[in-house]
């Protein structure tokens, strides 16, 4: 009888750097740009995503569940981050019209001002920190890569 730990094979080398590139990457430009976010529009990167996510809707609006399924977060989660928002008037609860349980977060006039006052920080973080580095054909390679990852999480 084999154990679990005997079955596996350890990481070499190349696949160990990999892994911790990945980490720094992740990390260092997440960290980057929250960083960013919060010093020029005191906005968390978390918060700045939901009013991207929310902008994007045709009426500037998202049930709940589907909110934080988008936002990668739990229920609990989502609601802490919209009331914070909420407080700051750049969102508002509303009741779905159809489904008097379902509540829809709404990007408001003031939401959305802040939103475009912030993209051009935060594309040019993007670009700086993720998209202009690599050459192109390094950047295609990674992005399929990074989909293959997404792929196995999925």
């Amino acid at each position: 009888m084999t154990t679990r730990n005997q079955t596996l094979n350890p990481l070499d080398a190349a696949q160990m750097r990999a892994w911790q590139t990945f980490i720094q990457v992740a990390t260092r430009a997440l960290d980057r740009l929250d960083h960013e976010l919060q010093a020029a529009h005191d906005l968390t990167l978390g918060d700045y995503e939901i009013l991207v996510s929310l902008s994007a809707e045709p009426e500037h609006r998202l049930q709940m569940s589907t909110l934080a399924e988008r936002s990668l977060v739990s229920q609990s989660r989502l609601t802490y981050r919209v009331d914070r928002l909420e407080k700051r008037g750049f969102v508002e609860r509303a009741p779905c019209p159809s489904d008097g349980r379902r509540i829809w977060a709404q990007l408001t006039a003031d939401g959305f001002a802040t939103l475009e006052a912030a993209y051009p920080m935060h594309l040019e973080g993007v670009r700086r920190y993720v998209i202009d580095p690599p050459d192109p054909g390094d950047l295609a390679a990674a992005t399929r890569a990074l989909q293959a990852m997404l792929t196995a999480l999925e």
